[in-house]
């Protein structure tokens, strides 16, 4: 009676569409085979994890239909809400090995080479693997050339810098997917749309201005992702003189030192709303009209929600972020870009040598793109706006870029 491969069957108790309208496996409409069972893994860091769903969409035209199963990290839990693509979130380390020992599944994927990840996939079950598991040694191995390609770029940071490709496209290729459509994954869930308002309510945004975001930090790991303060406030002068956008000043737990002293220093313009959760930070770019960000977990959920963006690189690679054409990358003319480390002695470094000048000149632009949507009349922002390249070298912007 029952159809217990479909994908809405939990096993334990009567899926949700026999619970409101009482229909029967043989009768129900929503009947569908969950297909090629995928296991993914992939733990973290957040921007990491949010930039690896685009491969979801080439999944399931490959393995049409197929059932995803992803196993990440309890921070990353938060990214998954609203995400159809994506049948079952393992995200409490207690449920790792009870879900890779139960099963077999089709097709493996670990893109990661982290050792835990290593570790998750060499004890996974899979008729086909791609990406990394770890060896009977403790070695990472590499499954495929595309992915040991990458590999070679993790330890290197020279080769590091001497990539071309973005990460989506290295991504599709260790997985062996037609890129086409490969788009980072990140929806409001229908409460989350329905609610949409109440929340620029209670942020203080008033709806019929522009919005612009400015995410002040950039985690932990890569102090030198972060825009200097000054940097933000100058642009911030820029942005309340030039126009009459407000500013939300965009950061977790880390950035509340920051945003409260830059806040204080404007006037009601400026907000500083409470973002407690990653979905309430996601919320809240949702409400930007456009984004200033580093290379960090914002500039990555600004681009799942398809909003303008400005994005400031410094230690890390510009070459690997996918704009789809959303956006303007703003990278230093210095020779040290993409050195990936931690500090830096060098005076000016990569992220100073970014003014708020020419922040500015690209948000002009990415603001009347965005802005040209709205239904607010005229576009806020007055000004030159420079030409619309992807990537622009400070100071002077070149065809190379």
């Amino acid at each position: 009676m029952l159809r217990r491969d479909c994908r809405h069957f939990p096993g334990d108790r009567p899926c949700v569409f026999h619970k409101q309208d009482l229909v029967t496996c043989d009768s129900c409409l929503h009947y569908a085979p969950r297909g090629t069972a995928v296991l993914i893994v992939k733990l973290e860091a957040l921007g990491d994890v949010l930039r690896t769903t685009s491969i979801l969409p080439a999944l399931h035209r490959q393995y049409d239909p197929c059932h995803v199963t992803w196993i990440t990290s309890p921070a990353a839990r938060e990214l998954f809400a609203g995400n159809d693509l994506v049948d079952k979130v393992i995200w409490s380390p207690d449920d790792y090995l009870p879900t890779l020992l139960s099963r077999t599944y089709d097709v493996v994927i670990n893109p990661d080479a982290a050792i835990r990840s290593c570790e998750l996939a060499a004890i996974s079950r899979g008729h086909t693997a791609f990406g990394y598991r770890l060896g009977p040694q403790g070695i990472v191995i590499a499954l495929n050339s595309a992915a040991d390609r990458w590999l070679e770029m993790g330890g290197s940071d020279t080769l590091k810098r001497t990539n071309a490709k973005t990460y989506q496209q290295i991504l599709h290729e260790m997985c062996a997917l037609n890129p086409k459509g490969q788009h980072i994954v990140l929806n409001l869930t229908d409460d989350e749309a329905a609610e949409r308002e109440g929340l620029a309510r209670e942020a203080g945004i008033d709806p019929a201005l522009p919005v612009v975001g400015l995410n002040t930090g950039a985690g932990k790991r890569w102090e030198l992702k972060k825009w200097r303060t000054d940097g933000f406030m100058g642009l911030i002068d820029m942005i309340l003189e030039g126009s009459d956008a407000q500013v939300v000043l965009l950061g977790g737990e880390l950035e509340s030192g920051r945003n409260t002293f830059i806040a204080s220093r404007f006037d009601k313009r400026v907000l500083n709303p409470s973002l407690r959760s990653i979905r309430r930070f996601v919320r809240t770019i949702d409400l930007c009209d456009a984004v200033v960000t580093g290379d960090t977990l914002a500039l990555h959920a600004a681009l799942g929600l398809k909003k303008r963006v400005v994005a400031l690189f410094g230690p890390t690679s510009p070459a690997e972020i996918d704009m789809y054409d959303l956006g303007t990358k703003i990278v230093p003319d210095i020779d040290c870009v993409c050195c990936y480390k931690n500090g830096c002695r060098r005076e000016p470094n990569c992220m100073e040598l970014i003014t708020a000048e020419q922040v500015y000149a690209h948000l002009v632009a990415e603001m009347e793109t965005a802005v040209s949507g709205r239904d607010v009349g005229e576009a806020a922002y007055a000004g030159d706006a420079p030409g619309k390249e992807d990537e622009c070298m400070v100071g002077e912007p070149t065809a190379d870029w």
